[in-house]
């Protein structure tokens, strides 16, 4: 048990080394659009000299979740607009548009207009006027492969609904640094959470279109799906159910009775003992959650600066190194193989050692991907599993 109980706390102490790490590692977009018919620049044009002197302005320079700026003369002028999730701190937004205004300039290497977005943060640039402007054009959805239970749909449909209209009544009369909505509803005792938001220079009625339009576009994108989210430039919705995704605000719902409690700090005394309690309350709870399709719980929300993908993959290994069966359990060149590797398949993995066993049942959830709502804009059409019945995972690359 002893030699078990080393190589466990080994491995717990890589991957959580490596967990870190990926924080620093550059994220994709989850969605990102490179229209050609805006027109493309040449390399050490004046357009590109003016955009890479708007992108080093954002950057640094932003303090606020709203930043918008323009720089240059027509026709090379270059207006940018960079929109926080109204939920985050600036320093994860401040961090999430740093990584934005290196990201689109990498995807999008000659376009004069592009948009990208990240889990907290949008960018945009353009060499069209967009500030004020109402911008449904460029876009895309996600959504999540699990359906609503057939006898549910209806009352799912109208509880989701009500939930959108009220929730963009609220983002539609904020003000012109925040246009930001949160709130729950109940489904057969299940929660379902939403978030809608609009860029703060909108006036109400141009958030309340906008909301409509990309409310509008659920039956294209998810509809009798459990979760989903369309993303246009100007406004964007997203709705889970059982998944409180957004960080709780004195406004907000209280967290979901679903989620795991926090562990009780460990008592001292006997350094083995505790260390054995440590594992046998964590490993059912990344155990449980594996299983049940709820992998995001498991990842501390501070951690938004880097790849969900990642993450998980991190943690698929890190339930491989603790298998019951030693044998079964990878080496460590085949831990590096995994984490440097990632066209590389992984096993499934099986009942952990230290488990204690329940009565939940497999379940399968991933969140499908279509970049844009244009078929001609369409850069990206991947599935990314997030439970372990997949048996592997797909990840976003760059173009």
């Amino acid at each position: 048990m002893a030699k078990n109980l080393s190589g466990f706390f080994f491995f717990s102490f890589i991957l959580i080394h490596l967990l870190a790490l990926s924080i620093n590692a550059q994220p994709e977009f989850l969605i990102d659009t490179c229209p050609n018919d805006s027109g493309n620049y040449t390399t050490n044009s004046t357009y590109q000299a003016n955009l890479n002197t708007i992108l080093s302005s954002i950057s640094t320079g932003i303090d606020s979740g709203f930043y918008n700026d323009s720089f240059g003369q027509a026709p090379n002028r270059v207006n940018a607009i960079v929109l926080c999730r109204g939920d985050v701190s600036l320093d994860v937004c401040q961090g999430c548009v740093r990584n934005a205004t290196r990201k689109i300039f990498q995807n999008c290497p000659n376009q004069m207009e592009a948009v990208g977005w990240y889990d907290e943060c949008m960018i945009q640039y353009s060499n069209k006027s967009i500030l004020g402007v109402v911008d449904t054009g460029l876009g895309g959805y996600l959504w999540n492969q699990q359906n609503v239970s057939d006898n549910l749909v209806d009352e799912f449909n109208q509880e989701l609904q009500s939930l959108l209209t009220s929730l963009r009544n609220t983002a539609a009369s904020g003000n012109s640094l925040l246009k930001f909505a949160t709130g729950n509803t109940t489904v057969n005792f299940q929660p379902v959470y939403a978030l809608v938001q609009c860029t703060p220079d909108l006036s109400k009625t141009q958030c309340t279109e906008c909301l409509d339009e990309v409310i509008k576009q659920i039956p294209a994108c998810c509809q009798q799906r459990i979760g989903g989210r369309v993303l246009m430039p100007s406004c964007n919705f997203r709705f889970e159910s059982n998944d409180l995704f957004f960080n709780p605000t004195p406004d907000s719902p209280p967290p979901s009775p679903l989620l795991p409690p926090p562990a009780e700090p460990p008592v001292e005394g006997n350094n083995n003992n505790t260390a054995r309690t440590v594992i046998i309350i964590v490993v059912p709870v990344a155990w449980k959650n594996w299983r049940g399709g709820t992998t995001m719980n498991l990842i501390d929300p501070s951690l938004t600066s880097g790849s969900r993908t990642e993450m998980i993959r991190c943690i698929h290994i890190g339930l491989l190194c603790v298998q019951e069966n030693v044998a079964s359990r990878p080496t460590m060149s085949s831990v590096v193989l995994m984490l440097n590797s990632y066209s590389l398949t992984l096993p499934v993995p099986s009942e952990p050692a230290f488990f204690m066993h329940s009565t939940i049942s497999d379940m399968s959830s991933s969140v499908a991907y279509s970049s844009s709502i244009k078929e001609a804009d369409r850069t990206k059409n991947d599935t990314i599993p997030l439970t372990a019945n997949e048996a592997s995972i797909t990840d976003l690359y760059p173009r």
